[in-house]
């Protein structure tokens, strides 16, 4: 029984071997007719290289001296490139371009040929060509946000994920020395940080991308052009000091000055003595010009009682020492809106909402440089005779 199986798995054997055979000797006579076969060393290697409406065929020859020339053709035989191979040129490469191609996917027969013209074996090879339709579903990169770190020293950009296809995003920018930079980010990068860049001028980028890894063309998208945003931070509370001077309202009711820079969204609060028209000083620590900052009311009495409504900050380097206004400058006037405009006593949940997230206010661009701040007070929301204020925030654009 034994010899019986060896002898049919020898016939399979035989049988696939001989279809083989038939079929290499068909696609053979495809191409070249009938008569003796007789081959030329086959290629090694055939790597396809795709492009933008064109193909790169790379051929790795092997080491019959006898080689003369190397064609591929496609299209079913109708269209073929043929070049020359020296005897210097055995065992190198030799780039087959194709141009002209319509974008799709592409199937290659690859031939050498001897000196007598005999044929190698074939080799089969496919790929695809990209063209308007590839390249009209590419975007670029979304950036996602521009921030600053505390001290404005760097500029983080993000991005979203890559494209699989993307090779990166080619980032030009401007340093602090007024010099254009170029700076390539990477596929799986998503958090780019920019020491060197000059604050007041835009970015610009563009994503590039590759179909292939083996890809002989990228494709580049138009440049976008970003602002920087304008850099603020918060000045240090850590730094802020009571500062009375003889003019000034004091503390009373318990509710102390340094409530103010607790960050507790007024729920420790500073009041004044009783009396109208007060206003009181504090040291931020440092001389900066403000930009803008917020303010909360006392959270337990929301556009009512002795809460600020309509107010001034003065700002001072060197304050007089007897408490007047002639060391001063005014930065401006300010007053608390309440979104529903409703009446006193009458507070919407818009109202608290807006109350509760705190109040911005912008101070005029270009303001001075001031360590010290004073606060007037020259109303308030309800029929008090003091002055409560629950919070305040200040930012500068100094770095």
């Amino acid at each position: 029984m034994k010899r019986i199986y060896i002898v049919a798995y020898l016939v399979l054997v035989m049988q696939g071997l001989f279809f083989t055979s038939c079929r290499k000797e068909h696609e053979y006579k495809k191409y070249f007719g009938d008569g003796e076969i007789l081959y030329a060393g086959r290629a090694d290697t055939v790597i396809v290289h795709p492009g933008d409406e064109r193909m790169l065929l790379s051929v790795v020859l092997g080491n019959d001296p006898l080689v003369t020339k190397v064609k591929a053709f496609w299209n079913d035989g109708k269209d073929s490139i043929v070049k020359a191979v020296t005897p210097e040129m055995i065992k190198s490469t030799v780039d087959l371009m194709i141009e002209d191609l319509a974008e799709g996917t592409y199937n290659f027969t690859v031939f050498t040929y001897d000196n007598k013209n005999n044929p190698s074996v074939v080799r089969y090879v496919s790929g695809t060509v990209y063209g308007s339709v590839y390249s009209s579903n590419l975007v670029n990169r979304r950036l996602k946000g521009i921030t600053y770190n505390t001290d404005g020293s760097m500029v983080n950009i993000s991005w979203a994920h890559g494209n699989p296809d993307e090779v990166g995003i080619e980032l030009l920018y401007t340093d602090k020395d007024g010099n254009s930079k170029t700076r390539m980010i990477p596929q799986k990068e998503v958090l780019t940080g920019l020491s060197e860049y000059d604050g007041n001028t835009k970015l610009k980028y563009r994503t590039i991308f590759k179909p292939d890894p083996n890809a002989i063309d990228t494709y580049t998208m138009d440049y976008v052009e970003v602002g920087l945003p304008v850099f603020e931070r918060t000045l240090d509370k850590s730094k802020f000091n009571v500062h009375i001077l003889p003019t000034d309202a004091t503390t009373a009711h318990g509710w102390v000055m340094p409530n103010m820079w607790k960050d507790d969204g007024g729920a420790s609060s500073f009041a004044t003595i009783n009396g109208t028209l007060q206003w009181f000083t504090f040291d931020t620590g440092v001389s900066t010009s403000i930009t803008r900052f917020k303010t909360w009311q006392a959270s337990d009495r929301l556009y009512n009682q002795e809460n600020l409504k309509r107010f001034e900050i003065w700002g001072s380097n060197a304050p007089a020492a007897d408490g007047s206004w002639a060391s001063w400058t005014k930065l401006g006037t300010f007053e608390s809106k309440k979104p529903s405009g409703s009446p006193v006593g009458t507070n919407t949940a818009g109202d608290v909402a807006y109350a509760n997230a705190g109040e911005d206010f912008s101070l005029p661009p270009g303001s001075p440089k001031v360590r010290y701040i004073r606060i007037k007070g020259l109303e308030i929301w309800g029929s008090g005779n003091f002055t409560v204020l629950g919070e305040i925030t200040l930012w500068t654009s100094d770095r």
